[in-house]
């Protein structure tokens, strides 16, 4: 587990440790994602490494509504990090350590973990007037 939190020292793979709880939740609760919501999970405004496309953003709209899309992935990532939490406690400093690095750029699943667990990732001295 530490050989990952330390391998999380980019946006692009802060993004994947996400992505991945998500994947793996949905899974684990027999929940289907489609392939645009899937794509989604990784849309940036900030990674070079993602290629935006505008049709996408239609094709999630004409599938989810954004509220019911974004709640979906909400629950998940709560669901996904009590899971870690329970499993092993020191998992908390990996999903702090990809939530900080992931926070340097802009991208559209830290809405969802603002939302989520964003201020059980935040460390304590630091709080959102929002």
């Amino acid at each position: 587990m530490n050989a990952f939190v330390e391998s999380i020292e980019t946006q692009s793979s802060a993004k994947q440790f996400f992505v991945s709880k998500v994947l793996v939740e949905a899974q684990a609760q027999g929940i289907e994602l489609s392939q645009a919501e899937k794509t989604m999970l990784r849309w940036s405004e900030s990674d070079p490494e993602f290629k935006a496309e505008p049709a996408l953003v239609e094709q999630l709209t004409a599938e989810i509504p954004d509220d019911e899309y974004e709640a979906k992935i909400r629950n998940l990532l709560a669901s996904a990090y009590h899971r870690d939490l329970k499993a092993d406690a020191s998992a908390k400093r990996m999903w702090r350590q990809a939530y900080s690095v992931l926070n340097r750029g802009d991208h559209y699943i830290l809405v969802m973990i603002n939302q989520a667990i964003g201020r059980k990732l935040r460390p304590w001295w630091k709080f959102s007037i929002a």
